[in-house]
């Protein structure tokens, strides 16, 4: 297939741009080229390519550059390998090509739309050229925008890009559209079958139109005893569906939802749940449609197709997995009993949390079959199984030993926070972005940042111990006081206990939530 790309330079008035037409099987290495031929570079510095938005995910800065196996770069991937198709895959997709790291030349891409080949037509070319770059190590200086016509200058684009172009054929197409639709999901056809008949016989119902969201009902999955918290959305007239709160995480996630004043975090970060919902064609990711097209599915209309999204404690959220497919259809298949019964009048659902019990489908095995009862279960069996999570001393006792030598004392006080940072991380092409931990230690009166951390997902309970044991070692003073949030003293617990600290557990950490949110906004 063929990419619309409009590639404009940042940061320079009036604008400049092209509108290229390109092989969606290029490499970035290619696109390079594309680019120096385009903009009239001399290819004489260093560029790189940033990936900010895939597949509608934004925010995932991933760099694509020449050098990966050099030591001093940070490249996650090789340009000469990764192709356009990899990470541009639907509209609106970007990324950022950065020419010449003195003057830093930004150029942002977006896929504008992917089209199909004409056979008379030769790849890549220029669509229009609006306005002439500034000179190779100019800075900008001496910059004459208007010097040629949009005309001319596309057509002069064009003899550039000429010792470029190829024709694209079918090989070259069917080779392509091969390649596009290989991350699309090889499932047994019964499991996503049987879980979208469910999902279009759910939006049909439409019981968002009589069930509001806080009329929590309980799902306990007959296959895995696992319980399915479910809540209609939609009433209000946003975003329609149905939210699967999974298991004993599930739970405290509504328990934050509902109960807490102040949520110690984005619910994005701590939320174990499978949301079902009902998009437009056009807000579908190419996982969504592949799996609708894999079942022969096709719908019309606005807010008509099924999307499903997975949300996992300190993940990005994603596409779901088999096993989460079958669990939701357990509670799709309930959901419509639970649903129509509530809609003819036969069934009155307690409000969550106001209500001290919730009503419940339990599914039984007898005689090789599957047998549903009603039941209320008291919210108090289900609180009580929610545990405070313990942690054990994770790091070298040295350190410790270290800090308790430190004879000087820091007379502000501080705020120690650990929490996700909305800055997805994809270590790997088509692994799941995980957030990671933000570790940050303020002083409370100056907001003066005493220390900082960023942490992987695994072993963050250890990671976040050392990284407090180093920032007393290098702040070199003991504090008066270490104001943080229960989740973060629950991990340092078996370090405090060997320290003469005094500790204060606090609901919030402004001064850390703003450095956070400063940190956020770039």
């Amino acid at each position: 297939m063929i990419y619309q790309l409009k590639v404009q330079l940042k940061g320079i008035r009036p604008p400049v741009w092209r509108r290229l037409l390109v092989p969606g099987d290029m490499t970035f290495a290619e696109l390079h080229r594309v680019l120096q031929k385009a903009f009239d570079w001399e290819d004489r510095h260093l560029h790189t390519f940033y990936i900010t938005k895939t597949r509608g995910t934004a925010k995932l800065r991933i760099e694509i550059g020449n050098d990966v196996g050099d030591r001093w770069s940070n490249a996650d991937y090789e340009e000469h390998k990764e192709r356009l198709f990899d990470w541009l895959v639907q509209e609106g997709d970007r990324c950022l090509y950065i020419y010449d790291f003195g003057d830093d030349w930004e150029h942002e891409i977006v896929l504008e739309k992917i089209v199909k080949p004409q056979p008379d037509l030769v790849y890549p070319v220029c669509l229009k050229a609006v306005r002439v770059a500034p000179e190779e190590d100019s800075m900008g200086e001496g910059w004459n925008p208007e010097a040629i016509e949009t005309k001319e200058l596309t057509a002069m684009v064009n003899a550039k890009l000429a010792p470029l172009s190829k024709k694209v054929g079918k090989e070259i197409q069917k080779k392509a559209r091969k390649e596009m639709e290989k991350g699309a999901q090889a499932t047994q056809g019964n499991v996503w079958r049987a879980l979208l008949e469910k999902a279009v016989a759910f939006n049909r119902l439409a019981p968002w139109q009589w069930m509001d969201d806080d009329e929590i009902f309980l799902v306990i999955d007959p296959e895995t005893n696992e319980r399915l918290y479910c809540s209609v959305i939609g009433a209000l007239g946003q975003e329609h569906g149905m939210v699967v709160y999974i298991g004993e995480q599930g739970y405290k996630s509504l328990q934050h939802l509902f109960k807490q004043p102040y949520p110690e975090q984005d619910p994005v970060y701590t939320q174990r749940a499978v949301l079902i919902s009902f998009a437009d064609r056009n807000e579908l990711s190419k996982e969504d449609y592949e799996l609708l097209r894999s079942q022969g599915m096709t719908f019309r209309g606005k807010k008509q197709w099924p999307q499903f999204r997975s949300f996992v404690p300190g993940y990005y959220p994603w596409t779901i997995s088999e096993e989460e497919a079958k669990l939701v259809t357990a509670a799709l298949d309930q959901a419509l009993d639970v649903a129509r019964r509530a809609g003819e009048g036969e069934l009155s659902l307690p409000v969550f949390p106001q209500d001290e019990k919730m009503f419940a489908r339990i599914g039984e095995k007898k005689d090789g079959n599957v047998v549903w009862r009603d039941d209320h279960v008291p919210l108090a069996e289900l609180e009580a199984e929610e545990k405070a999570p313990t942690y054990e001393l994770l790091v070298d006792p040295k350190l410790i030993k270290m800090v308790k030598n430190i004879g000087q004392v820091y007379h502000g006080s501080i705020e120690f926070d650990a929490g996700y940072i909305n800055r997805p991380v994809q270590e790997k092409r088509g692994e799941r972005p995980y957030f990671p931990t933000f570790v940050l230690a303020v002083d409370v009166n100056t907001g003066f940042i005493i220390h900082n951390d960023l942490l992987p997902i695994e072993n963050v309970a250890m990671r976040v111990q050392k990284s407090f044991l180093d920032m007393l070692l290098r702040l070199g003073k003991i504090p008066r006081e270490i104001r943080m949030k229960k989740e973060t003293k629950q991990m340092l617990a078996p370090v405090l206990r060997k320290l003469p600290i005094r500790t204060m557990e606090v609901p919030r950490t402004p001064a850390s939530e703003h450095v956070r949110r400063t940190f956020e906004m770039f």
